[in-house]
């Protein structure tokens, strides 16, 4: 739903008979960049003055702007009438005047003229404002021209506002003011030039308004979503607008403190929004995607290499899962997963390497991270505890502790032989003691434990075979 307002805000209107009006001649010549309040330039505070002006006049008084100098130089020709007359939004005339680059010439005397052609014949009275850095350089008479301005018999003043001249040069155009009855302002400073524009032009006391272009956007990735619902309220609490399904939501608003709620299919959110009386406003709104609740429980260290009971709650839809990742690793990057169908607490076999990791639920459909928990996997604890002999070519036990992971190993092998040969193993899931079958040469020997996912040995004991000496 767009609002009613915006587009009549921003339309501009032919003024009502009998209406006064007003045109600014606005000069974007080459000179207007140099210096004039420490490091900003004449065209600098002009825009800055210029924008306030437009944005704080009467909405309801018509008026046309024209410019010159600055589409071309040495271009005395170079005149736009960049604003026709009617009625503006105030911080769209402000922007316009940003989009002149100064950098021709002065032909003032025909830009008056362009400016008296933009006078509508049913207009009751008219004010001309030349706001100009420079004096006439393209050959004309502007003193002729007020001459011909006096003659036509209509309420017509001509203001001269000269903007950073030299002293007392201004007053080579007062008679353009002397003859239509108008106003002669010398201005050294961009306060000078809004008082000067304050008296030819009072500004009225109004309600300033701003138009705002709300559109939706993914908190995760700053997607665009589309079409949405809209509610603003202010700082009461009290809406003020609603849309629904808009993209953008453009809404004129006053200056002021609120805060907007929004809803797209499968996302919402709520943003504080500050409206300042300067520009036309373009606000991303980020909405949080919806997600099903998630929860895990489990210790938050366990031995790396070991089996880890994770308890948890969510959707438990087709394919979910419960998964151990790096931290910050993107849904699927798993080092550990199980299916949350397998049951409630699941197991989790662990990766060998020590560090920290992230516990998630992880949604099958769409695929996202619901839920996190952070765990550190620590260095496991063994031990292999051997008889004090054994005979050669008989079974004799082994009683170990450790983490027993999937393919763990008791491994009986030669002192001092690499840690990936062996003579006989057993593997751990059998329990403790384990059996191993002695080899037929007596001799002294080691037991290791050997974690299966990595084959690193974590504990080692001396084992003897025979009788000893």
């Amino acid at each position: 739903m767009r609002n009613a307002i915006f587009a009549a805000a921003l339309c501009a209107a032919t003024p009502l008979a009998a209406e006064p009006v007003t045109v600014i001649v606005f000069d974007a010549s080459g000179s207007m960049w140099n210096r004039l309040e420490g490091d900003f330039s004449r065209i600098e505070v002009a825009r800055d003055v210029m924008g306030n002006y437009f944005v704080d006049r009467d909405p309801d008084a018509p008026y046309a702007i024209v410019a010159y100098g600055h589409n071309r130089r040495g271009d005395c020709a170079d005149i736009e009438v960049v604003t026709p007359m009617g009625l503006h939004f105030g911080a769209g005339q402000a922007n316009r005047l940003v989009g002149l680059i100064p950098q021709g010439m002065t032909p003032l005397t025909n830009a008056l003229q362009v400016a008296r052609k933009q006078i509508p014949d049913t207009a009751e009275a008219a004010d001309i404002v030349l706001i100009t850095d420079g004096l006439e350089n393209c050959g004309d008479d502007p003193c002729a021209l007020a001459d011909r301005f006096a003659a036509e018999g209509i309420a017509l003043r001509a203001h001269v506002v000269g903007f950073g001249m030299a002293p007392g040069e201004v007053g080579a155009l007062s008679c353009l003011p002397d003859q239509t009855g108008g106003l002669l302002f010398e201005a050294a400073t961009g306060a000078e030039l809004a008082a000067a524009l304050a008296q030819v032009t009072p500004a009225e006391p109004v309600a300033v308004t701003v138009v705002m272009s709300l559109h939706a956007v993914s908190a995760e990735t700053g997607a665009p979503l589309g079409a949405a619902d809209w509610q603003i309220a202010d700082e009461t609490g009290a809406v003020v607008a609603e849309g629904e399904r808009s993209d953008p939501f453009d809404i004129v608003l006053p200056p002021g403190e609120y805060s907007v709620a929004a809803t797209a299919p499968g996302h919402s959110g709520e943003m504080a929004l500050t409206v300042r009386p300067d520009i036309v406003q373009r606000v991303a709104v980020p909405l949080t995607e919806d997600r099903p609740e998630a929860s895990l429980e489990a210790p938050e260290t366990a031995p790396a290499g070991g089996a880890l009971n994770v308890s948890w709650s969510g959707p438990d839809a087709e394919g979910d899962r419960i998964t151990l990742a790096s931290p910050g690793a993107s849904a699927g990057e798993t080092f550990a997963v199980t299916l949350t169908r397998n049951g409630n607490p699941v197991t989790l076999r662990l990766p060998d390497e020590t560090g920290p990791y992230e516990l998630r639920y992880e949604q099958n459909r769409p695929e996202r991270i619901l839920a996190t928990r952070p765990i550190t996997l620590t260095a496991p604890g063994a031990s292999i505890s051997p008889p004090d002999t054994a005979p050669p070519g008989e079974r004799f036990e082994v009683a170990w502790t450790g983490p027993a992971g999937p393919k763990d190993e008791i491994v009986l092998a030669e002192a001092g032989s690499p840690d990936d040969v062996r003579i006989t193993a057993t593997q751990t899931r059998w329990g403790s003691p384990a059996k191993l079958k002695a080899p037929e040469t007596a001799g002294t020997y080691e037991l290791r434990y050997r974690v299966g996912a990595s084959g690193r040995i974590i504990a080692r004991a001396p084992v003897i075979i025979g009788a000893t000496e």
